[in-house]
C-alpha cells in the first residue's frame, strides 16, 4: 500500500502494519489512531544494487540486519494478528517486496506466485534478501 492509503485506511480486524520510510520520506505522516494496529517501522530506500550495479552514497540500502528484525519482529509481533499492512511511499516497490517474503515465509496463505505477477514492480532484491535471512534463521 502506498502512504495515502496507509493513512486513509481503517482496520476492521487486529492489523501488524510495517511502515517503510526513506531518507527522503521519514515517519511524520501518521496513521489514522486505532487500537487494532501494532506498528513497526523501518528506514531503508527503494535501491537494488544487483539491477543498478552500485547504491546512491546518500541512501540507504536493506541490510541483513534490517531484514532481520522485519522477520523477527514479525514473528514475535505480526503472526496473531488478522491482517498484515505494508506501506511504503509509493506501495509498489518495497512495501510488495516484503509483503510478498512474508507471505512465502511465514505461510500467510496467498498464491505468491500470483502476486509476485500483481506486484511486478516489486523489488526483488529486498525480497531476495528477506528469503536470504530467513534461511539462516
Amino acid at each position: 500500500m502506498g502512504l495515502v492509503n496507509a493513512m486513509e485506511y481503517t482496520p476492521v480486524a487486529p492489523t501488524y502494519v510495517i511502515r517503510i520510510a526513506s531518507l527522503q520520506q521519514d515517519f511524520r505522516y501518521s496513521l489514522k489512531d486505532s487500537g487494532l494496529y501494532t506498528v513497526a517501522e523501518y528506514l531503508f530506500d527503494d535501491d537494488d544494487p544487483t539491477r543498478w550495479g552500485r547504491v546512491s552514497k546518500d541512501s540507504i540500502t536493506i541490510t541483513e540486519r534490517i531484514a532481520e528484525s522485519i522477520l523477527s519482529d514479525f514473528k514475535e509481533k505480526g503472526l496473531d494478528k488478522t491482517n498484515l499492512l505494508v506501506h511504503c511511499s509509493r506501495g509498489r516497490n518495497r512495501s510488495p517486496a516484503v509483503g510478498i517474503a512474508l507471505n512465502k515465509i511465514f505461510g500467510l496463505g496467498h498464491d505468491t506466485e500470483e502476486l509476485k505477477k500483481r506486484y511486478s514492480e516489486t523489488n526483488w532484491y529486498v525480497y531476495e534478501m528477506l528469503l536470504r535471512v530467513a534461511k539462516r534463521l
